[in-house]
């Protein structure tokens, strides 16, 4: 009953935690045959009952999509390579290799990890002919989805939008995300404020992730142009939207780009603030997304939009401070009410860490995932 899993993250992680290959071992030590698929990460990474094939694309860049088609393309060469040789009768993972799995491999028994709606992603980093490529992406994906067993989702509101398009309700799954809650939450400051020359007493604000429209770092250098702190954006994006968010910072923005996420630990325990100042829509509404999480964990007052998802498991004042989406009035008042008070920040910090271990840690997904896979298997 082997499966193969298939990602298009970077294993072993490069910019963002990889729960595909959590879900590899875990399946793994439960005795199941595992060839895991990915994108060629940094180093090497193995584990016993995981077959690891990964595929090189040299400067991997989500945002690039000439890179984005070309590691595709090679993603599903080998699924279907390894679906022919090893007479494979399960296939999970992301979703449009899944989709050539059932259709060019002839596997009938997948399932596909569905976390965004790949034509509202497209709008929101601003690729090009947006109503012509959505529209695509929204067929093509909805075709992925009716050739599954089983989707898996973030929330209600995605299961929702599925059923309208036609998926049936029983065929969908809602598992918020998961993180190394234990690795952010041990963590210490390295040298990241000495080699960014960021003082001790200075306040530092830090994003870290994707930085698309509805990702609202506009909204955040708005808000924090004036203050006093240090805003780090640790993370990137479309070329020209990079451009654009230059002009609008003030000189104590600072761009670091991608940092590996081996060090982004090390990273977040350097801040005092974490901001997630997410836009509305349906992508962040549907979402849990990631690096609150692990902002969270890592015992950080994060100040985060209050969005539907997300924002059923949290508790504003409690473990995080929620604000108007979109609303850079709403975040620099919250922003200026906690540089002026380290034990609120404190305080916020040590609830958020709590609840990021006992609601978001890895194992809490990795477990009823694992549950769900093992059922396909079962069906070949």
């Amino acid at each position: 009953m082997a499966v193969v899993l298939i990602t298009e993250e970077a294993i072993p992680p490069v910019q963002r935690f990889s729960l595909t290959q959590k879900i590899a071992e875990e399946l793994a030590d439960l005795g199941m045959p595992v060839y895991l698929v990915s994108v060629r990460g940094s180093g090497e990474f193995k584990h016993k009952g995981v077959v690891h094939v990964s595929v090189d694309v040299p400067g991997w860049n989500l945002f690039d999509l000439t890179q984005r088609i070309r590691a595709n393309l090679k993603l599903c060469a080998e699924t279907l390579r390894l679906c022919r040789r090893n007479n494979i009768k399960a296939v999970y993972g992301w979703w449009p290799i899944v989709f050539f799995a059932r259709y060019a491999g002839g596997i009938r028994n997948v399932a596909a990890d569905m976390p965004e709606f790949m034509d509202v992603m497209y709008r929101s980093f601003r690729k090009p002919l947006p109503l012509l490529m959505g529209a695509a992406l929204r067929t093509f994906q909805k075709a992925a989805a009716g050739a599954c067993k089983f989707v898996v989702t973030e929330s209600d509101i995605a299961r929702a939008v599925w059923c309208s398009r036609g998926v049936p309700y029983e065929k969908t799954y809602s598992l918020p995300y998961g993180i190394e809650a234990d690795v952010f939450s041990s963590a210490k400051p390295a040298g990241f404020r000495l080699e960014n020359n960021i003082k001790d007493d200075e306040v530092m604000i830090l994003y870290h992730g994707d930085i698309g429209i509805d990702d609202g770092v506009d909204v955040l250098i708005r808000a924090a142009n004036n203050l006093p702190v240090k805003v780090v954006l640790a993370g990137g994006g479309e070329r020209k939207y990079m451009d654009y968010l230059r002009t609008l910072a003030a000189s104590n923005i600072l761009f670091t780009g991608w940092i590996p996420y081996s060090i982004m630990p090390e990273v977040a325990a350097s801040a005092d603030i974490c901001a997630a100042p997410f836009r509305s829509s349906l992508y962040t509404n549907s979402t849990c997304p990631l690096k609150p999480m692990e902002a969270m964990a890592a015992g950080k007052a994060l100040v985060v939009s209050d969005l539907h998802t997300f924002s059923l498991y949290v508790t504003d004042k409690v473990d995080c401070r929620l604000v108007i989406p979109g609303d850079a009035d709403s975040l620099k008042e919250v922003i200026s009410e906690l540089i002026s008070n380290p034990e609120e920040r404190r305080r916020l910090g040590e609830n958020a860490k709590k609840s990021a271990r006992e609601k978001f840690d890895w194992r809490i997904r990795v477990k009823k995932e694992a549950a769900i896979l093992i059922e396909l298997a079962k069906r070949c």
